[in-house]
Parts: structure tokens; C-alpha cells; sequence
């Protein structure tokens, strides 16, 4: 009785991703100059109030004034950067349960503006990342642009040699949530694609290709494209 021959399918490498959560110790020095100009105010309106044996002029103001400064010092100290994802599908913000995302072959330029590092998009979407909160997150993103997509690197090597040295230990290694292949156009021949099984990927710089039409070398980044 002959046997019947099984078709073996071949398995897909997973896309992971590094997922950098903020710096929770960082504290901007306005910050910290209004909260303690806060607490000096609260605390001298306080004894001018209720401790001074003679009440004193103005101390009603400065409990409000006080404590008013000391709030916006605790509001301006909470670090309101966002999680950060960088990896074989680009680099990612998290934004409102969203990922945002811009992948490395849609990139145009990489860049430091006001102590934060911007990532443009060709279309116009910007990501920042500011370099106090996610010093570590910034050094891996400057590390895959580097090997990824160089010419779009527009840093100064001595920002570069400011920040952590990656190590493999960084982060937190996960699947790639989240991207979009279907509604894209093939790099090579403009095709749209309609199905994420039609999708070929660059496993260097994530452009995308219609398995019909997927070149041997990507046209981004010159690298070997592989299935999806």
C-alpha cells in the first residue's frame, strides 16, 4: 500500500521586538526647582496661619500659591514617556493601548531635537523618544538604524557615545504585535497586497513584497528577502 506523501510546510521565523519601558527615576530640574519652591511657600504660609502666635500677612496666599507650585512639580516630575518597542519591524511607540508604529524601510531620517531622539517617517509621521527617560531604548535604536538603514542616521557620534552600551540582556524580548501588511503596495512591482500570506518581508529593514514578485535583493536595503 503506498504511503502518502505529506506536503511539509515550512515555518515562518517570528519577528521579536525589544519592549523598553520608561526610566521611572527621571526628574526634569524644573520639576524639582517647583516643587521645592512649593514647598517652601506651603510651608511658610502653614506656620503664618496656624502656628505663628501672630498671624502674618499673606499667609493665606502663600498656602495657595504653595501648594498650587507643589502640585505642578509633582505633575512636571511624573515621567509621561510611553513604552518603547524596537526591533525587527522597526521601532514602536505605545500610545493609548495603540502601537505606533514606523519600520525601518519607511524611515527618512533619525535625528535629536531638544534632548529627545525623532524618528520621521516618509509620510510624514514622527516618533519621539525622549533621551532622560529611555537612554537605553535610544542606544538600541541608534544601533539598528546603523546596521539596518544607515543613511537615514543624522546623529552626532558623540550622542551616540553618550548613551548605554546595548547588551543583550536589555528590554523585554517579545512577538511583534500589530503590523500591518494587507493595503500595502509591493516595493518591487506595486502590486497591492491583500493577504498577509502573499506578504514577503526584508528581514532587515521589514519592506514588504508580494510573493510573486519579491526580488532577490531588497531594493531598500540591498539585503536577501525571505518569506515573510
Amino acid at each position: 500500500m503506498a504511503k502518502k506523501r505529506t506536503k511539509k510546510k515550512r515555518s515562518k521565523k517570528q519577528r521579536k521586538e525589544r519592549r523598553f519601558v520608561p526610566d521611572a527615576t527621571t526628574t526634569t530640574g524644573t520639576a524639582f526647582l517647583v516643587g521645592a519652591a512649593g514647598s517652601l511657600a506651603l510651608g511658610a504660609g502653614v506656620y503664618a496661619v496656624w502656628i505663628a502666635d501672630t498671624e502674618m500677612a499673606h499667609g493665606n496666599v502663600l498656602v495657595g500659591v504653595g501648594a498650587a507650585l507643589f502640585v505642578m512639580g509633582l505633575w512636571l516630575g511624573q515621567n509621561w514617556a510611553s513604552p518603547v518597542r524596537i526591533g525587527d519591524s522597526g521601532v514602536a511607540i505605545e500610545k493609548n493601548h495603540e502601537i505606533v508604529r514606523l519600520r525601518w524601510c519607511d524611515l527618512d531620517r533619525v535625528k535629536v531635537e531638544q534632548d529627545r531622539l525623532v524618528a520621521t517617517g516618509k509620510d510624514g509621521t514622527s516618533l519621539a523618544i525622549p533621551l532622560k527617560a529611555h537612554p537605553v531604548a535610544a542606544a538600541w535604536l541608534l544601533r539598528e538604524v546603523a546596521r539596518r538603514v544607515p543613511d537615514v542616521m543624522d546623529v552626532k557620534s558623540s550622542i551616540v557615545d553618550s548613551l548605554p552600551k546595548p547588551d543583550p540582556s536589555d528590554g523585554e524580548q517579545i512577538p511583534v504585535e500589530q503590523l500591518q501588511v494587507a493595503g500595502r503596495e509591493c516595493a518591487a512591482s506595486g502590486r497591492s497586497i491583500a493577504l498577509e500570506e502573499d506578504a514577503r518581508i526584508c528581514p532587515t529593514c521589514a519592506q514588504v513584497y508580494h510573493r510573486n514578485h519579491a526580488p532577490r535583493k531588497c531594493v531598500t536595503c540591498g539585503a536577501d528577502v525571505l518569506e515573510g
